[in-house]
């Protein structure tokens, strides 16, 4: 009997430390996705968290705005008006349609039949350079408003758009604060004004990239005049406008209400999970990993191909980068994690060739925070990935 009863126990042992090992190596489960939802920084100028406040326009249903076009004593149109609103036009829109799967409608009223209107003061006058203040910023959208002269109904945006011949309307700045008439009327949350730049350089997408602004969107390259795609490439359209892959990040897109919360996959504990990516640019499935480190930082997965607005993505894969809560627009919020360093890049960008991929590198551990990311399938369709917190 004595042996019969030991024997059992030692079995009994034997089952605990297998459970016990069986248990310790399966996937831990996945948070909550709420988990994940870092909260804005209300002190931290346009703060890449959930629930910034800062009289935002609308990121989800319709956004309105008014159009009007203007040009200056010294610098006059040669050109119609509803040329320039069809060089942004509905190109614009459906683009915004496209990134966020249908969830937000740019409406815009366009008033070309009075043609140009003329500002009171030349272009030159205004000052529109890098430091443009608060204060002669709104004196110009104030002017416009002026010079256009009917009563414009309460809108989301105001759009300026002066003459291509506006040389000295060098750059495409946000008016992020109310507008209203030189008599107080109000007119818009905010106003965007575009510069030469846009006809020059970056084409109708700077009037997505201005719109971004307005829904509170930071901006994502360096505002202190360092390499455009310092931060992130050209991944995302609030960095380098021209990038091969301009679609917003996927951790935006959940922000701005584009993506539900069951599109976004959570982890917040140590262990070992495994995780099903469908292509950011494509409608439905899930979009994005999201790995928190802290209340304020977390690192992002997400699957990039060349489709849709990343049809001239010159690298695709799962795609890592930070997202930091305390960190202000233009000083890197995000930041892409370069899984080839010093590779060159592809498309005259270190970061443009940074995804995880099957057909190059297919695992990256991010040190700082002991957080591993493998691929392990890869097709059109779908990325699955692994992840292992340390």
């Amino acid at each position: 009997m004595a042996s019969i009863t030991r024997l059992l126990r030692v079995a009994a042992q034997g089952l605990l430390w297998h459970a016990t090992i069986t248990s310790a190596s399966q996937p831990q489960p996945r948070a909550d996705v709420s988990a994940c939802k870092l909260a804005a920084n209300s002190d931290v100028y346009l703060s890449a968290g959930f629930g910034y406040e800062f009289n935002c326009a609308p990121s989800t249903g319709t956004l309105r705005a008014f159009m009007l076009f203007i040009d200056f004593s010294d610098q006059q149109a040669d050109e119609t008006a509803q040329s320039l609103h069809d060089f942004f036009l509905p190109a614009a829109a459906d683009w915004f349609a496209t990134a966020s799967y249908g969830a937000l409608s740019l409406n815009v009223t366009a008033d070309t039949s009075g043609g140009f209107h003329r500002m009171p003061d030349t272009a030159v006058s205004y000052g529109f350079a890098r430091g443009l203040t608060f204060e002669a910023h709104q004196k110009y959208i104030q002017d416009a408003l002026l010079a256009y002269g009917a009563t414009i109904p309460p809108t989301d945006v105001l759009y300026v758009i002066p003459t291509a011949n506006a040389a000295d309307i060098a750059f495409s700045p946000t008016f992020n604060s109310n507008v209203t008439t030189h008599d107080g009327v109000f007119v818009a949350k905010k106003a965007v004004t575009i510069g030469v730049d846009a006809f020059m350089d970056w084409g109708y997408l700077t009037l997505n990239h201005e719109t971004g602004h307005t829904m509170c969107m930071p901006d994502y390259y360096p505002l202190d005049g360092g390499p455009t795609g310092q931060y992130i490439g050209g991944w995302d359209l609030m960095g380098l406008i021209s990038g091969p892959s301009p679609d917003f990040f996927a951790w935006d897109k959940w922000r701005l209400g584009w993506l539900k919360d069951e599109q976004v996959e959570c982890v917040a504990a140590k262990g070992s999970t495994t995780h099903t990516l469908t292509p950011l640019e494509k409608a439905g499935g899930a979009k994005a990993v999201v790995v928190k480190h802290s209340s304020t930082n977390a690192l992002v997965a997400e699957y990039r191909t060349a489709n849709a607005l990343d049809a001239a993505s010159c690298a695709t894969g799962v795609l890592l980068y930070v997202v930091s809560t305390t960190v202000a627009t233009g000083e890197g919020p995000v930041r892409v994690l370069d899984v080839t360093p010093d590779s060159g890049g592809c498309a005259d960008d270190e970061l443009n060739d940074a995804p995880l991929s099957l057909k190059g590198t297919d695992t990256f551990t991010f040190a700082d925070w002991g957080v591993t990311v493998t691929i392990l399938e890869e097709s059109a369709d779908e990325a699955k990935i692994k992840v292992d917190v340390l």
